[in-house]
């Protein structure tokens, strides 16, 4: 069964859209006639709607549409056999039951009728249709005295049609929330009490969940301004206080969240919310965990002393969002004035931003890692200043990862020789001694069967990679390795004199726990690589190094009633109290009672900013996997229950606003509200009987 709409819409004050209710349908005749039973079908003018509406709604049949009719003990197959594509088709089946009977579309193996009850199931999926439901979405019923009466067919759910536009995206797939916790599918009860069809029915629903799944065969092309309606089949009752719609692509990243909590859009049997057109906004988000909660990827280091580089080919390769520091003097030994003045700004911060690119309020990583190109350690080093240096270790011991290459090898060390005390210029992140190749040519590099770069590409299935570029870098001896530290390439070199190094280390890594990120250092230089096993080898340790990102923590467990206050500037002494930054989470956790009653999660804020509030019971709550999510504009958010399930729950802030970065030689400029730079206050309590 199909529906066909023209399309209304009546303005209601909601988040991303008023309510514009249709209704839909469904009254269909039947007849008998010996033998086979055939049944012709035929639709009620539609009944009234809530709200002003111009226009209707229409159903035709499809091919292969069935129903079952349905007795105690019995269930008959009915299946269309004429009005294909019109209101009136004629279905043919046999009858084995006696009456009453109770005929339900769509046809299904597990429904019945068993004391009472209509049972059946509302799928956890559904399939995008244009412009209509999803084939056998709707379920209807109709009651019958015996087999040669009369029936009506009723709709026994509501429809919920989400009108969305915006150039670029291509939507695979959709996801409903409930914010009220009601279940949008499982396993369904009707009372068959006379008040069946009716707004007076009956229905439970048990064993599914308050989240209900829209797929498409093929993507969904949004456009700039015209909208797409989506439409899903919900329970009656249901969206009481409102929902969240989730909209993916086809490699299963969110492109962007919409909420609403008002509950003028509770779900009516046989009526159509329409939901007004809305852009779907840039508040997406990775589809891996570990790739959340950052401003972006890539932070790639090119100032003082070191290659002022403003490209990354693996980047653009992965899909990774990056920035560059790069300084007028690029790989110098020596600088001007100017270009330390410029590093300082961006890596130590200044009155728009106190903190440094590198780190949020709390001192959390801002991107997910950070990487420094070749040039002169020592001189980069020094000219970072201690602050700048700390600020490094800081970003890697908080959980952001580090790849160097070259000059960024060495500095990510102790020393060069053996590690007994650590050179101050350097950031000892990976607790090793390096050694001078004073190479300056191509080298091959070997990678062992075990390395963990290969869990990413291939590279020709040689093991080995030809041509990287050397510039004096260093190796790793084996003698001033450390414990913890992984071998990931070697050199391969057979140059006449050069034979010291060949067989030693040429790219190693280095994770002290779980909590802190991953350190990559490359003795040569496959950074500017645009393709081949070159590039795959520089996007392999930047991947291998971000999957060792450091686990998300916790700022606190949140206790019943007590207002906990984030409006801490990086300066202060308690980053647990610290404000949240452009595109990260602050994470806190609720233990919450068995039978707690009437709970509320509340934030808020200045009002002039966004924040967004998600809720999820035993992990994390990612917005694109939690059950309650609320991403409406503005900082003020509530979540309210009647009850949940008693144990840990995972509550998060997340801030989508954005900046632009635009990066050239000695700039690196913000544009938007630079406020956010330095965090945005806000408060949070969580409450409960």
């Amino acid at each position: 069964m199909k529906r066909t709409v023209i399309l209304s819409c009546s303005f209601l004050a909601a988040l991303f859209a008023a309510v514009s209710c249709k209704s839909e349908i469904d009254d269909l005749k039947v007849s008998s006639l010996s033998g086979d039973v055939v049944i012709r079908a035929s639709f009620e003018t539609p009944q009234s709607t809530r709200t002003a509406l111009s226009g209707g709604t229409k159903v035709v049949w499809s091919a292969g549409d069935q129903f079952a009719l349905l007795s105690a003990g019995s269930r008959d197959r009915f299946t269309l056999i004429s009005g294909e594509k019109t209101d009136s088709g004629e279905f043919a089946g046999s009858v084995s039951g006696t009456a009453p009977f109770y005929a339900l579309y769509p046809y299904s193996d597990d429904c019945a009728v068993e004391g009472g009850v209509l049972k059946f199931k509302l799928p956890q999926e559904q399939k995008y249709a244009p412009n209509s439901f999803g084939n056998g979405a709707s379920p209807a019923i109709a009651t019958m005295a015996d087999a040669a009466s009369p029936a009506q067919f009723r709709n026994i759910c509501g429809a919920l049609e989400i009108n969305l536009c915006g150039s670029g995206k291509n939507v695979s797939s959709i996801k409903v929330t409930d914010l009220s916790g009601a279940m949008l599918w499982g396993d369904c009860e009707l009372a068959l009490d006379g008040k069946q069809g009716t707004d007076e029915q009956t229905l439970k629903v048990t064993g599914g969940s308050n989240e209900i799944t829209l797929t498409c065969e093929n993507e969904i092309k949004l456009l700039a301004s015209t909208a797409r309606p989506f439409v899903i089949m919900v329970p009656p009752g249901a969206l009481t206080k409102g929902f969240t719609v989730k909209m993916f692509d086809k490699n299963g990243e969110a492109l962007g969240f919409l909420s609403t909590q008002t509950s003028a859009v509770m779900a009516r049997r046989s009526f159509i919310i329409s939901m007004d057109k809305v852009k779907v906004p840039d508040n997406g988000e990775r589809a891996d965990t570990l790739a959340r909660g950052y401003f972006k990827e890539v932070f790639q280091d090119g100032g003082c002393c070191v290659n002022s580089n403003t490209t990354l080919p693996a980047c653009p390769y992965l899909n990774w969002e990056f920035d560059s520091m790069a300084t007028s003097a690029g790989g110098s030994s020596t600088y001007p004035e100017a270009d330390s003045i410029f590093q300082h700004t961006v890596i130590c911060g200044d009155a728009d931003d106190l903190n440094g690119a590198l780190l949020y309020p709390d001192n959390e990583p801002r991107y997910r890692m950070i990487y420094v190109n070749g040039g002169t350690a020592t001189n980069h080093g020094r000219s970072l200043s201690e602050e700048g240096r700390q600020n490094y270790v800081t970003f890697v011991n908080n959980g952001g990862s580090y790849v160097g290459t070259c000059a960024g090898a060495f500095i990510s060390s102790m020393t060069v020789g053996t590690p007994t005390k650590q050179k101050k210029e350097y950031l000892g992140i990976i607790p090793v001694g390096v050694s001078n190749t004073g190479y300056y040519g191509p080298t091959g590099m070997t990678v062992p069967e075990d390395s963990p770069l290969l869990d990413y590409y291939d590279f020709g299935g040689d093991l080995f990679v030809d041509s990287v570029k050397q510039a004096g870098g260093c190796y790793l001896a084996e003698k001033n390795s450390a414990h913890g530290v992984e071998v990931l390439m070697y050199y391969y070199i057979k140059e006449a004199g050069q034979s010291f190094f060949d067989g030693q280390a040429s790219v190693w890594a280095y994770k002290a726990n779980k909590n802190k990120g991953r350190a990559i250092a490359c003795g040569g230089h496959p950074e500017q690589i645009t393709s081949g096993e070159r590039r795959d080898m520089m996007a392999a340790m930047m991947r291998y190094a971000c999957d060792g990102n450091g686990q998300p923590n916790s700022k606190c467990t949140l206790t019943n009633g007590h207002e906990r206050k984030m409006d801490q500037l990086s300066t202060a002494a308690k980053p647990g109290y610290a404000r949240i930054g452009d595109r990260q989470y602050h994470h806190f956790k609720i233990n919450l009672p068995e039978g707690a009653k009437n709970i509320t999660v509340k934030i808020s804020g200045d009002g002039s900013h966004n924040l967004e509030l998600s809720m999820r019971k035993g992990n994390w709550a990612w917005r694109t996997d939690s059950p309650y999510v609320l991403s409406q504009p503005g900082t003020d958010k509530t979540l309210k229950f009647d009850t949940l399930p008693g144990g840990d729950w995972y509550v998060s802030v997340y801030c989508p606003d954005l900046l632009k970065v635009t990066c050239a030689k000695n700039k690196f400029a913000y544009t938007g509200d630079k406020s956010v730079l330095n965090g945005i206050p806000y408060t949070i309590v969580a409450s409960w009987e």
